[in-house]
């Protein structure tokens, strides 16, 4: 989990969109510069006649500042504000689903090292007895039957061997993909294959899901998001004014100064934003009918995945992982039989064959368990899936 966590790429670029979102609120909440006016001329002083009667020099210094109409650096905060938490409940999802997919590559990778030894050990089997029967001098039509059946079972007994190898080497290779090791390093993970602990009461978990769960706080924070967005476009249009003191100096035929404060506002004539609102409007409807979307996707996922975890922990009750260790004793005993004469040559096929079936169904029923499990803990944002587990094991 901790490896799964580490330096993960895709959880390094979700904490740089906090940051990101976290810069853009301090910036939201600053004011403007303040702006500084320096003007300067030459004047010229004329009589009716077009005569020139003085001449001389005039000066302006002006400073100024830009305030904002009450409340619009309050709702660009706010939206700024619900950007950051929208960005620290994605990262947290993101969390979630990484720990989910490492815990789920783990359990697959031994699911089907557990598959693909079973599917081997039956392999090795029956290719010992084929030798042995090869060695024996022919006994008749019988005989030499058996031995080529035996023979064409093999076949499917190594595709199948050869197939659960495959998954073994794909779960392998993600595992340390998403560990950030090198995708050909062996794996060594020490962990009891066991179900998972299914709580009682779906209705439990989806209230939990509907109070907890990261995708609908997203959804409900985008809907507060876009609320506060059309106030903030019904406000844009009104005028910031800016204020500051002014000092302006002439001169030619006397000197004249002159002291003051100036003012200066837009005039919304034009421009009232209505197309701001409109699109603000648009976004606060689509954020409604998103936030309705993930609340019955929410339901129907959860009602999907607990109906399948309970079905197949309900299945690994009826036959547990424990019992394949009486069929694979049974399929070791039915070689042994077979090789002094005790039974028939269907017996022993039979026996291997129900072995294989049992394990790929058995760990199978147990993948399926865990998956679906982990599925409903990112759901209900469980926060126990983040902690480690004595039981897991450490690659």
């Amino acid at each position: 989990m901790a490896q799964a966590l580490h330096a993960n790429p895709d959880l390094l670029a979700a904490e740089a969109q906090v940051a990101v979102m976290r810069g853009e609120r301090r910036a939201a909440g600053q004011w403007k510069n303040p702006e500084a006016t320096m003007e300067y001329g030459e004047k010229r002083v004329s009589n009716r006649e077009g005569e020139l009667t003085a001449k001389g020099n005039a000066r302006t210094w002006a400073i100024s500042q830009t305030f904002e109409f009450p409340g619009k650096a309050s709702l660009r905060k706010a939206v700024a504000e619900k950007d950051v938490r929208l960005a620290e409940l994605a990262l947290e999802q993101l969390r979630l689903e990484i720990a989910a997919e490492a815990r789920s590559l783990a359990i697959a990778w031994l699911a089907a090292g557990h598959e693909a030894a079973a599917a081997r050990e039956v392999a090795d089997r029956s290719g010992a007895l084929v030798a042995m029967l090869a060695k024996r001098a022919p006994a008749g039509v019988q005989f030499l039957l058996e031995q080529r059946v035996i023979e064409a079972s093999m076949v499917g007994i190594e595709t199948r061997a050869r197939e659960s190898e495959e998954q073994r080497d794909e779960a392998r290779i993600e595992l340390n993909v998403l560990l950030a090791r090198g995708a050909g390093e062996a794996l060594a993970i020490q962990s009891p294959l066991d179900p998972p602990a299914l709580p009682r009461g779906e209705e439990m978990l989806l209230v939990r899901a509907k109070s907890d769960g990261l995708v609908l706080k997203s959804r409900e924070l985008e809907l507060e998001r876009a609320d506060t967005a059309v106030d903030r476009a019904r406000l844009e249009a009104a005028p910031d004014f800016t204020i500051g003191p002014f000092y302006s100096q002439e001169t030619a035929v006397e000197k004249e100064e002159i002291v003051g404060l100036g003012i200066s506002l837009p005039l919304p004539f034009w421009d009232s934003n209505r197309g701001g609102v409109d699109s603000a409007r648009g976004e606060l409807d689509r954020a409604r009918a998103n936030q309705l979307g993930s609340a019955r996707d929410t339901e129907r996922s959860l009602a999907r995945e607990y109906g399948a975890c309970r079905l197949a922990i309900r299945q690994l009750e009826r036959t547990p992982i424990s019992s394949l260790e009486r069929l694979r004793d049974a399929a070791d005993l039915a070689d042994r039989q077979y090789r002094l004469g005790a039974v028939p040559v269907q017996t022993y096929l039979e026996m291997q064959e129900q072995y294989l079936e049992a394990t790929t169904g058995i760990l199978g029923a147990l993948r399926e368990a865990h998956d679906r499990f982990l599925r409903i803990q990112v759901l209900t944002a469980d926060m126990s899936l983040l902690a480690p587990s004595e039981k897991k094991g450490q690659p």
